[in-house]
């Protein structure tokens, strides 16, 4: 096994950093687009400004 900073191993940052799995048959519902508050639209604008 390969060592990282800290004295963790590979698969310990692995399970630390992994996003939650999704069931593969799973699938987005097509419906209503999203609606963002004026706040979020205000931060996405902010981090994203070419957008």
């Amino acid at each position: 096994m390969t060592s990282y900073p800290f004295g963790a191993d590979r698969t310990e940052l692995e399970k630390a950093f992994a996003l939650p799995s999704v069931p593969a048959d799973s699938h987005m519902e097509v419906g209503e687009p999203i609606r963002f508050s004026e706040s979020e639209r205000a931060v996405a604008l902010f981090e994203h400004p070419d957008h």
